[in-house]
């Protein structure tokens, strides 16, 4: 896996290699900076279900500020602080080991422009729906701030009042789903 563009484009990044988990294809992670290049720059914000962090780091290739990576497999962790470390990003990353629906719990008073996720395709959407409820009550989105989750094309996203959804996208088996903070 590389870094896809941005300032750090071309650089290697280590992923886990697990059946159960898979890495956002390179055209998804790019069809989604492409679509913020620009308006990213200097912005929070939070990887769920960070997996080996490839989101996140692809966010501050483009300039971000901070990402804040929330994962809960040991091994992602490693991962995510490895290639965090191999790009001298720490002073610009934290990674936080857990489940998301309780960890976001601990960051009520940070406010994030964009939160960006790629939850397993098995993943409870009823889970998905509460971790997005969360947000919204503990005001950890900023109000505009967007939501992208990548998700299987064929399930829809919940619907959640707080947001409205400004895109969705289809690659393949993959889906997109843009989510601006309305409330």
């Amino acid at each position: 896996m590389r870094v896809i563009s941005g300032i750090y484009k071309g650089r290697k990044l280590k992923f886990i290699k697990n059946q159960d988990i898979r890495p956002t294809k390179d055209v998804v992670r790019e069809a989604i900076f492409d679509s913020l290049r620009g308006w990213i720059v200097n912005k929070k914000v939070m990887e769920i279900f960070a997996g080996s962090g490839l989101l996140g780091i692809e966010a501050i290739s483009h300039g971000a500020k901070k990402v804040i990576f929330i994962e809960m497999n040991k091994r992602g962790i490693e991962i995510i602080k490895e290639n965090i470390k191999s790009l001298d990003l720490e002073k610009k990353c934290e990674v936080i080991k857990g489940d998301c629906e309780y960890e976001i719990e601990k960051l009520r008073n940070f406010k994030f422009d964009l939160i960006i996720g790629d939850p397993p395709y098995d993943f409870s959407i009823s889970k998905l729906e509460r971790i997005m409820e969360k947000i919204i009550k503990l005001n950890i989105l900023k109000k505009n701030g967007i939501m992208v989750i990548e998700h299987e094309f064929k399930k829809n996203l919940p619907v959640v009042e707080g947001y409205e959804v400004i895109k969705k996208k289809k690659y393949g088996k993959t889906g997109l789903t843009y989510l601006r903070r309305i409330k």
